[in-house]
């Protein structure tokens, strides 16, 4: 597999997409990566952080990571990551794994007050925002990166137990997860075949504080009811995460496509009363 990893969706040392970042580097599944951000204060931000994790590297070495700028919500953003800042990076390489850990809700819709009802109220614009950024990215960001992948190659997500149970605040997440989820199955079945062989999976991580979890109401009391009733009677870290994702992109999981994979402590398989 080539040895490049492009990986959308990276904003703080926090980031999921960081840590499969780390995980994917330090496994050697990939020699670099190709990291993105939303904006160019983030990008700075993030370049920073590629400079101090890697500062035992010499000087004269080039970074194993590099970072550009892709806003999925801006057209122009995406056309000048994808007609120059990438091929310029890839510099006639092609890439090996995407990842792809992006997901956003306008804060209406996610900061109700106590007592509101998160959907009932929800509004079409809420909505479509939530599954253009969460969902459709993936089919776009998807599409675009084909021309620059390798066959065989991976493509992995990033998605919440919340796309397939009812969780209190998660409000139009649960739906554009679900309809991610549904997409990574679709797109496994469409990029199988002999022309693509192309794998595409998705990790359901546990909660981790993310940028995103800030904007979930009460998310302390996600992670405090993991710690209860999860069968590990812990909350998963960002590393454990980042592995899965790390397993999934590699040639170790060959035989693994169209799948959701938990990496939450078992806490997703659990129903009733802790015994």
């Amino acid at each position: 597999m080539p040895r490049t990893a492009l990986i959308f969706g990276v904003a703080n040392q926090r980031s999921l997409a960081w840590a499969s970042t780390l995980s994917l580097l330090r496994n050697g599944v990939v020699d670099r990566a190709i990291v993105t951000a939303k904006s160019e204060r983030q990008a700075d931000g993030v370049q920073k952080l590629v400079e101090s994790s890697f500062s035992s590297s010499s000087s004269s070495e080039e970074l194993p990571v590099q970072v550009g700028v892709c806003d999925v919500s801006c057209a122009e953003s995406k056309a000048s990551f994808f007609d120059d800042a990438l091929p310029n990076f890839l510099d006639g390489d092609s890439i090996g794994c995407m990842v792809h850990s992006i997901a956003y809700a306008p804060v209406e819709a996610m900061k109700c007050n106590e007592g509101e009802l998160g959907l009932l109220n929800l509004s079409s614009d809420a909505f479509r925002v939530a599954h253009d950024v969460s969902a459709y990215s993936l089919i776009e960001l998807s599409r675009r990166s084909l021309t620059h992948m390798a066959r065989p190659g991976s493509i992995v997500t990033l998605s919440y137990l919340g796309a397939q149970r009812a969780v209190p605040n998660y409000n139009v997440m649960g739906p554009a997860k679900a309809s991610l989820e549904a997409l990574v199955r679709g797109l496994a079945m469409e990029l199988g075949d002999s022309n693509h062989n192309i794998r595409v999976n998705c990790v359901s991580s546990g909660p981790v504080n993310t940028l995103a979890a800030r904007g979930i109401r009460d998310f302390a009391s996600m992670k405090a009811d993991v710690l209860e009733r999860a069968p590990l009677r812990r909350n998963v870290t960002s590393e454990e995460v980042g592995n899965a994702v790390s397993f999934l992109s590699s040639d170790l999981s060959s035989g693994i496509t169209g799948q959701t994979i938990y990496v939450d402590c078992g806490y997703g398989m659990i129903a009733g009363m802790r015994s």
